[in-house]
């Protein structure tokens, strides 16, 4: 989007990208020739066989459709988690499909079944539909809950005046 509103040639996008590398991802431009280092192309190329290899599709295909809810794993990091796994098991399909596996892998995944239950029955649209009422019912049922935690036992006593 930048190269667009700062009307970027290739040549000029392989350099801000290329000074923008950090970690691993600057390694990967150490390794490459010299010539290959500013050109745009080479660079995003060279990044995708690093970090999402065409031949780990069927692995991130085995770990997308085996994805559960962690303990300690939030709502949130949960749809993220999916959202990518969906994006490198399935590259080459369109958004929306792969918004509807992750929706319904997300569902699946939940370790709630009653929540599980009552997403599927507000029809989410998507991934972000889908997280955003997990969270919701998520607040309702801690609210539920320290709603009857809060509710104690109560005790009657009379006096022995009462009694007579």
């Amino acid at each position: 989007m930048c190269a667009l509103v700062n009307n970027w040639s290739e040549n000029r996008k392989g350099l801000y990208l290329a000074v923008s590398l950090m970690g691993q991802a600057q390694a990967v431009l150490g390794d490459l020739p010299s010539e290959k280092r500013q050109n745009f192309s080479d660079l995003v190329s060279a990044l995708e066989e690093r970090f999402a290899p065409s031949s780990q599709t069927e692995l991130y295909r085995v770990q997308f459709k085996e994805r559960r809810q962690r303990a300690s794993e939030s709502l949130p990091e949960l749809g993220q988690s999916i959202r990518r796994l969906s994006n490198l098991a399935y590259p080459t399909a369109p958004l929306d499909v792969r918004e509807t596996l992750g929706k319904e892998l997300f569902i699946d995944a939940l370790v709630d079944s009653e929540m599980r239950l009552r997403i599927k029955q507000s029809r989410p649209k998507g991934l972000n539909d889908a997280v955003r009422l997990a969270v919701e019912l998520e607040a309702y049922n801690k609210a539920e809950n320290k709603v009857r935690e809060g509710r104690g036992y109560l005790r009657q006593t009379m006096n022995d005046d009462e009694l007579r």
